[in-house]
């Protein structure tokens, strides 16, 4: 390689990326330092710089550097998505959700603001946002299937007790999603475990629990929503997903799991 291309900034900068992406940090700050001091206008030297204190494990410093980036391309998207990741892993998740959500706002094709913005609205106890900002991610993303797949599981998994309602929904986003089978039977044996702790383990937000019966409720994955058709969808569900494993050892454990979850019977 010629001097001149060897010594170039283009050069030393694809050094710098192949250094972060390799893990030598402390290389790549020597180099970004020297640029620093040569290029002292180049937007890529602090962006590189953010990149090099994220991988280091120092998430403030990479925000003073993409800030810097931001500075000089406040209309750019990356800027933001940088300043995003930097405050969530500094904790701070004020600020790494608003960066997300003026991501996601803007450009619904950058799945990443949108777990993004998920991830930090569930860290600061909207599940509801959480919900929300996955379940926008469109049909024609490749990413769609794994945002249903986290909006199913956001809405049967409330600390405070599941609403009906969230049951009902998760069972109508299930139905509208193509999966192979595996992973449809794991998702819906998640929703009929929700939906039975529901009903036996006291109320939910869409009305008190009558009579081992969810109140209020409409029929979940076709089942009613009483502990009795409950616990025979999920012996079904146990059963059929066990059916679906390769793993011997793994397979018992589901069928002594639907024995356990099967109503009592008079004979």
């Amino acid at each position: 390689m010629p001097p001149a291309v060897a010594e170039s900034q283009e050069t030393k900068l694809a050094l710098v990326r192949a250094l972060i992406a390799a893990g030598d940090v402390d290389t790549a700050r020597s180099y970004i330092a020297e640029l620093s001091a040569s290029a002292p206008d180049d937007w890529r030297v602090p962006w590189y710089g953010g990149l090099s204190e994220l991988a280091a494990g120092r998430p403030q410093q990479a925000r003073a550097a993409f800030s810097a980036v931001y500075d000089q391309l406040p209309g750019e998207l990356a800027p933001k998505l940088a300043l995003a990741f930097a405050a969530e892993a500094a904790g701070d998740l004020l600020a790494a959700r608003r960066y997300f959500q003026i991501v996601w706002t803007m450009d619904r094709s950058c799945i990443s603001a949108a777990f993004g913005t998920a991830r930090t609205a569930l860290a600061s106890g909207d599940r509801v946002g959480a919900i929300a900002a996955v379940a926008a991610v469109p049909t024609t993303s490749s990413h769609h299937a794994a945002a249903q797949i986290a909006a199913v599981r956001l809405l049967v998994a409330a600390p405070d007790g599941v609403a009906a309602t969230d049951l009902s929904q998760a069972g109508d986003r299930l139905s509208k999603l193509e999966l192979d089978d595996l992973r449809k039977q794991q998702l819906a044996v998640e929703i009929l475990r929700a939906a039975l702790e529901a009903v036996t383990a006291g109320p939910v937000q869409a009305g008190a629990r009558r009579g081992g019966r969810i109140a209020g409720s409409e029929r979940i994955l076709g089942y009613e929503p009483s502990e009795r058709a409950l616990r025979f969808g999920l012996e079904r569900g146990y059963r059929a997903l066990a059916s679906l494993i390769p793993d011997p050892a793994r397979r018992i454990e589901l069928v002594d799991q639907a024995n356990t979850v099967r109503p009592r019977t008079w004979f």
